[in-house]
């Protein structure tokens, strides 16, 4: 990789294989990081029959997601169980000694609590007008989005570093700070405890919301420093059908 990438400066392994536990099944993923100039494009290959993707990375990208509500939480968790294959200038091992030891900054904690608000409240009218119309669909895509808006605000509420999507289901459902019933509604809404009954899934789904929202709202009400998100979250959630 270092011979038809000059740019290359250090090679990460994440994934099932850095944390010791691949499967009969899984692939290798690599993420190689480069100082500057053009990325290169992804690729992958099949190393007999295991299949390896290498992805590709410039260090200031890095950097960025120190800063990135939507990455912040991965992004620490991800370098929990990296393992470094290449650096000879020890960059990429002083990046993740960084990132091992990071707290999120306040922006990155009210910005990602803002939007899950705001999308929870949008998806439970989406949600709502699924089951009076008798949308299976609808009703079922709304809960399972709304699932997800309570995975990021558990995360975000209980500062959690994701260290694999095969384990933040685990995680949520583990927080301290969660909803009365999270153990009951978020595997139904999410879909991971199937179900033919919609309107368990459009049940548990609409309690999950209204508790996750008045969490949010009694853990942040007073820390918000926007006075959008400020006022939004005084909102009585009646006024939002909820």
């Amino acid at each position: 990789m270092k011979r038809e990438y000059p740019s290359v400066i250090g090679v990460l392994v994440h994934g099932s294989v850095a944390r010791g536990e691949p499967g009969p099944f899984s692939d290798i993923d690599m993420l190689a990081v480069i100082n500057s100039g053009k990325k290169p494009s992804d690729f992958s290959y099949f190393d007999g029959d295991i299949h390896v993707g290498i992805g590709f990375l410039k260090i200031a990208e890095l950097e960025k997601e120190f800063t990135d509500p939507k990455a912040f939480f991965w992004a620490r968790g991800s370098a929990l169980a990296t393992k470094v294959i290449y650096d000879p200038k020890g960059i990429i091992r002083r990046v993740l000694l960084r990132w091992k030891g990071a707290k999120p900054p306040h922006k990155v904690v009210e910005k990602s609590l803002w939007d899950t608000y705001y999308y929870m409240i949008e998806y439970s009218g989406k949600m709502r007008n699924g089951w009076r119309k008798q949308d299976d669909y609808m009703t079922r895509h709304s809960a399972r989005i709304i699932a997800h808006c309570v995975e990021r605000a558990l995360i975000v509420l209980n500062d959690i570093s994701v260290i694999s999507e095969n384990y933040v289901w685990h995680q949520v459902l583990k927080a301290g700070k969660r909803p009365r019933h999270v153990r009951t509604d978020y595997p139904i809404a999410l879909g991971i405890q199937g179900t033919s009954d919609t309107s368990k899934v459009y049940r548990s789904a609409s309690r999950l919301c209204k508790e996750t929202l008045r969490l949010i709202r009694d853990e942040f009400r007073w820390r918000a420093k926007h006075i959008r998100f400020r006022e939004l979250l005084a909102e009585p959630l009646e006024k939002h059908g909820l």
